[in-house]
């Protein structure tokens, strides 16, 4: 990087991305400027690279789940200071809309998610308001402290699924929010917690989440043992973080009448030989969640802070910012078994 600039990695077109020395941003009033240190790649930085994610617009800067130290506070900005680590939150609201004045900036009209419609992360350094960004502690390693974003995405939706002690909960998937769903419903006093993977490994770090019980499986083979598991009765949550078509209807078997359904994996995939009686037959809730709102930065933060969701072992492997079209070829070859990649821009 020469004075003056940040090297920014831009992704040009489907599976190309190219590295650029840009003017180096300032912070305009009300906002600051963030020295990135880490960027984890997830399922929708790995669509918007092979160009399977709908809507998106090249070339583009991405990285949305991002951590780094403030660099420079602009004018109008109190209560920072430089040198501070931050994470920062990824929804990019007008704060004018109905939807954001009712007081759902992630359902805003006008959003933008940084990474996608606003650029992203994978910057040396990026200018954004200062109501994005959230002091971490300082014993937080900025690697893993990527996480929370992700898990402040589960806590929305678990907030949105209203689950209470005593009900039981099946997670299917065991990749990153699979696991963080496992922790957090056992942390919620969910009994039992059952969680869902095909992959031994995976399964072995739901055990270490605190899940009651696992299942070597797919989701239609699992239901079986989810009834014995909640003895015949069905579970009182199911929450889909895997995806795919057929993971609905096996999904709506596993609940017991009344239960609920949070259909929380992003998934392009048409759901087919679908019926709706189930619905009506078990009077079943189906539950959608979209990315997170700003208050539940904070207790996600504290989650991990205080030791009660332990992030640890979820980055699975780091690249520099100049390997970042390395970091996403190994994510597509080999992402069933990776949670996270981190790009390192430090």
């Amino acid at each position: 990087m020469s004075e003056g600039s940040a090297q920014t990695a831009v992704l040009e077109a489907p599976r190309r991305i190219e590295l650029h020395d840009r003017p180096q941003p300032i912070a305009g009033t009300g906002e600051v400027l963030v020295r990135i240190a880490a960027t984890a790649v997830c399922g929708t930085d790995l669509e918007i690279y092979t160009g399977r994610h709908p809507g998106v617009h090249y070339p583009v800067v991405m990285g949305h789940e991002a951590t780094g130290t403030l660099a420079e506070i602009g004018p109008g900005v109190s209560g920072l200071k430089t040198g501070q680590p931050v994470l920062i939150n990824p929804i990019i609201a007008c704060g004018q809309c109905d939807l954001c004045l009712a007081g759902k900036e992630n359902l805003c009209r006008n959003a933008g998610l940084f990474g996608r419609e606003v650029e992203g992360s994978l910057s040396q350094l990026v200018s954004l308001a200062a109501r994005y960004v959230y002091p971490l502690p300082a014993h937080l390693p900025l690697d893993e402290a990527t996480l929370i974003e992700t898990l402040a995405t589960v806590r929305h939706a678990q907030n949105r699924i209203d689950l209470k002690a005593g009900e039981s909960a099946v997670v299917v998937g065991q990749g990153t929010t699979g696991l963080l769903h496992t922790r957090l419903a056992v942390l919620a006093g969910a009994d039992p917690v059952i969680a869902i993977s095909r992959t031994q490994w995976k399964l072995e770090m739901a055990a270490r989440m605190g899940a009651h019980h696992l299942i070597q499986a797919g989701a239609e083979e699992a239901v079986a043992e989810v009834a014995r598991l909640t003895n015949g009765d069905g579970a009182d949550i199911v929450v889909d973080t895997a995806g795919g078509s057929g993971i609905l209807a096996s999904g709506i078997t596993m609940l017991r009448p009344g239960g609920r359904y949070c259909a929380f994996a992003v998934s392009h995939e048409a759901v087919t030989n679908f019926s709706s009686f189930p619905l009506y037959i078990k009077e079943v809730n189906i539950i959608g969640s979209r990315a997170l709102l700003p208050e539940d930065m904070a207790p996600s933060i504290e989650l991990v802070a205080s030791g009660q969701v332990d992030v640890s072992g979820f980055v699975t492997m780091t690249y520099p910012l100049d390997a970042t079209q390395a970091a996403f070829e190994e994510f597509e070859r080999n992402s069933s078994r990776i949670l996270r990649i981190i790009i390192d821009a430090s």
